[in-house]
């Protein structure tokens, strides 16, 4: 009878928790993520779309993360304090770009969003300027990402290729 009740206890004690912080727990889950150049939340409401051919190793994957508003304002701040995320429309380049390495139109499930952040990160070895969409990747295998915050609601779509 004991254990039953510290069971319990031990369970609302935890949601309690949970309630507490308002599930605003962050942690890195993959590397990949570090595209974005900051810690993503581990608790919110996913969205994931994913092509892998294993004939070349190609892998393409797109999220799309809701976020609270409380984690929305700690992700805001961190963007606004990265010179690396830009504010207003994506260069004309960076969407050709895009659009030549994204297979299945994946890419273009990222809705136009007229209040946002971007971040364009090629992440392949030997890349000089990381965020550079003059940087022509040329290398046989390659890596980038792509993630844009939705300011007005609180959306953080993250999209990579590596091949």
């Amino acid at each position: 009878m004991k254990k039953k009740i510290l069971i319990t206890l031990i369970i609302i004690f935890t949601i309690s928790v949970f309630l507490i912080i308002g599930w605003d727990l962050y942690a890195e889950i993959e590397p990949s993520y570090k595209g974005l150049e900051f810690i993503i939340p581990l608790i919110c409401k996913r969205e994931v779309t994913t092509l892998s051919e294993g004939e070349f190793f190609d892998d393409e994957k797109l999220e799309k993360l809701y976020l609270s508003t409380r984690q929305a304002k700690k992700i805001l701040n961190k963007i606004e304090n990265n010179s690396d995320w830009i504010k207003g429309e994506i260069d004309e380049k960076l969407i050709k770009i895009m659009k030549k390495y994204s297979r299945e139109d994946i890419y273009n499930k990222i809705p136009y969003i007229k209040n946002k952040y971007w971040i364009f990160t090629n992440r392949s070895n030997g890349a000089k300027d990381k965020h550079s969409i003059d940087e022509v990747i040329s290398d046989l295998y390659y890596s980038v990402s792509f993630g844009v915050f939705d300011i007005d609601n609180n959306i953080l779509y993250y999209y990579e290729y590596e091949r």
